[in-house]
């Protein structure tokens, strides 16, 4: 019993730690700074696809902590998970948001089974987009309802390795290079516009660089393949 209790203390903490220690001014409606609304999320969490981010920057190789850049994403997003901002922890599909060769974001769908007939919300339920096909702009452009810094996702930028529509871009060797000779696509926080995952279609980072990776967090809707 004690065990749970502090895991659930642990929890609160680093998700307050990590929204709201900033110079912004948190507002009633703002869910990441308020301690009630975060309490209350956890218990009345909507069913949909949610994004959170990781604490640790990385570097381009972000193929390097698992078999293939989606199981390494995915073991990137596990071991932040539990420390991150994300209310609901009970979604048991982790992925990275960053498009691979093998499997595009466009294709988190039929790859990993991920709903699409839900809203996609950022870590503390604050809508970032209708549905997956809106947030990835798969079939028109279309803007976010908020950014992810409004969201509660910070901002700082990130990895994406895509383009709008979330097809694979420059993507450091498919994540296997940490040089500057190779760089990789950079996503931006803190806009609305359509081609967040790669604003102007040239925000690029030298593999070198470090970077944040921002992950997926959902239910299948059929168990999607787990690493062995």
């Amino acid at each position: 019993m004690r065990s749970h209790s502090f895991l659930l203390i642990v929890f609160l903490y680093s998700s307050l730690y990590y929204n709201c220690l900033s110079d912004k001014t948190c507002s009633e409606e703002d869910k990441s700074c308020s301690t009630q609304a975060l309490i209350t999320s956890m218990f009345s969490v909507p069913n949909g696809v949610y994004i959170y981010s990781t604490n640790t920057k990385y570097q381009g190789n972000l193929a390097a902590y698992g078999s293939t850049l989606e199981f390494s994403g995915q073991n990137i997003c596990r071991g932040e998970k539990l420390f991150s901002s994300l209310v609901n922890q009970f979604c048991p599909d982790v992925w990275a948001l960053v498009s691979g060769n093998s499997v595009p974001l466009s294709n988190f769908s039929s790859s990993y089974s991920l709903p699409t007939n839900v809203p996609v919300f950022g870590p503390t339920g604050i809508q970032l987009a209708n549905n997956w096909d809106e947030f990835m702009s798969i079939q028109t452009p279309v803007s976010l309802t908020r950014s992810f810094a409004e969201a509660g996702l910070g901002t700082e930028d990130f990895w994406s390795f895509a383009i709008e529509s979330g097809s694979p871009s420059n993507n450091c060797n498919a994540g296997i290079d940490n040089s500057s000779e190779s760089t990789g696509s950079i996503g931006s926080a803190n806009t609305k516009n359509s081609d967040w995952l790669n604003p102007g279609g040239n925000s690029l980072g030298d593999c070198n660089t470090f970077h944040r990776v921002l992950c997926t967090c959902f239910t299948p809707n059929s168990s999607s393949e787990e690493q062995q």
